[in-house]
């Protein structure tokens, strides 16, 4: 009795990680509209790549912490590939958002800002 009961309870398990699994699955399926390549440069910038195959126009906007717009961009429908160098020098330390929206769809990337430590040294003759 007792082996029929642990068959039948790890049976069960079983169907419910796999149906977890399979919905998983069709979350990560929907199909996106557009591409998006962002990557830090060595030289403290940041590359944004876009290549759509829908018909709208595309908006770059890069938010700081209290979700003030710091930088914004509306790229024309005709664009289906483009690219953008963001210069980050002049901009504060901080933590920052870059949304890429194009039609209906968003994609999010989060980025930190962070001044580099500055060693000192002290020689006494």
């Amino acid at each position: 009795m007792k082996t029929t009961v642990n068959t039948f309870i790890c049976a069960l398990a079983l169907a419910a990680a796999s149906f977890t699994a399979y919905a998983g699955d069709k979350e990560a399926k929907k199909v996106s509209t557009f591409g998006t390549g962002i990557y830090a440069t060595k030289t403290g910038k940041i590359n944004v790549l876009v290549d759509k195959a829908n018909d709208s126009k595309t908006t770059l906007l890069l938010k700081n912490s209290e979700g003030t717009v710091v930088y914004r961009e509306t790229v024309s429908k005709e664009h289906k590939k483009f690219g953008r160098t963001l210069n980050l020098d002049a901009m504060e330390a901080g933590k920052y958002k870059l949304d890429i929206i194009s039609g209906n769809e968003i994609q999010t990337k989060t980025f930190e800002l962070a001044d580099q430590k500055v060693e000192r040294v002290l020689t006494v003759n």
